[in-house]
């Protein structure tokens, strides 16, 4: 059997990536600079049919990569390893910022092009690359949407998915972006290679830690989260597509999920004891950050269905199943 590589598959989407390919029995070799599992994730995947190896490397070290094909048979690869920077990183250290999610990226590449045998990379994009004009559209489209990163972390990834997508085509290897949208659910954590962690996690420390959650005052803005074992199967279906009706790809939910917080939760309190939320009052600070402060466009799914995908969850049924985890002894991974 082939084994598929995924760079950064310790980190939060990478990690619900394995679990999603060991689930169906795949061999997946996680290459990067974090291969230290949180608990209970080693329990966890070591129940399920697929083969697991923790490979520690660094993906801007090209030697060590070619080791990586060398050593096994990869057919299809995931480069996911990258610093999700806020600002101050940003300013301290924009190189290794760049360094990995751009370079890494093209030397996972020329590793895939000189080993042979990869039938499809799957380039990790993000909602961050429409940047300005999250603010100004309604609907964010792949084609018809202009990317205006704002954050370094956006253009890198803006610079990736044409760079990788190019390269791609000019080596012989079969590409698709998945332009990744806002995610939250299980092993969201602090790696120290995300600066900024989703509302999402921040309610369910507060809940777990007998803590009242105070959000920012009503109404909240529009924001279209993905649950992030939505978002394992969506990437999925990009890696399984033998021809790809399209090369850029949003994965995300589709659907405002200001709505629908409430319910989210008043599930999360009618599941754990002692757990309170409310809005804060006038003048009152918020105990509870948002990862968007401005309205923003929903991205449009309609490709994504086109490979076979939508998401499962509705915002609740996420907040159900992500309670499930939590209290099936999850918490212990959130950091």
């Amino acid at each position: 059997m082939d084994a598929i590589l995924v760079t950064g598959g310790a980190g939060f989407v990478g990690l619900n990536l394995v679990e999603a390919l060991l689930a169906r029995g795949e061999h997946v070799v996680v290459f990067g600079r974090e291969t230290a599992l949180p608990d209970p994730a080693p329990a966890v995947l070591g129940k399920l049919p697929g083969r697991l190896e923790l490979v520690p490397g660094d993906v801007t070290d090209a030697a060590a990569l070619r080791e990586v094909f060398r050593a096994r048979r990869i057919g299809a690869v995931f480069p996911f390893a990258a610093v999700t920077a806020g600002p101050g990183r940003e300013a301290a250290d924009p190189h290794a910022v760049l360094d990995v999610n751009l370079h890494g990226l093209i030397r996972t590449l020329e590793a895939a092009r000189d080993a042979g045998g990869v039938r499809r990379v799957v380039l990790p994009s993000s909602s961050a690359i429409y940047g300005e004009s999250a603010y100004s559209h309604a609907v964010l489209d792949e084609a018809t949407t202009p990317p205006v990163p704002i954050s370094l972390y956006g253009v890198t990834k803006y610079a990736a998915e044409r760079g990788g997508l190019r390269l791609a085509g000019l080596w012989g290897l079969d590409a698709v972006v998945a332009r990744i949208g806002p995610a939250f659910g299980p092993w969201e954590r602090d790696t120290g290679l995300r600066d900024t962690l989703s509302a999402h996690r921040a309610v369910a420390r507060a809940a777990l830690r007998g803590e009242e959650a105070v959000l920012p005052p009503a109404p909240l803005p529009t924001y279209d989260w993905v649950y992030s074992r939505d978002l394992a199967q969506g990437l999925l279906a990009l890696l399984d597509a033998r021809e790809p009706p399209h090369r850029v790809v949003n994965l995300s939910s589709g659907i405002d999920w200001a709505p629908h917080y409430a319910a989210c939760f008043d599930l999360l309190a009618s599941r754990v004891p002692g757990f309170r939320w409310r809005h804060a009052g006038p003048g009152e600070t918020p105990t509870i950050a948002l990862n968007e402060t401005r309205p923003r466009g929903v991205m449009a799914i309609a490709r994504a269905a086109d490979f076979g995908w939508r998401p499962r969850h509705d915002p609740l049924a996420a907040w159900a199943d992500y309670a499930d985890w939590l209290l099936a002894g999850g918490e212990a991974g959130l950091g």
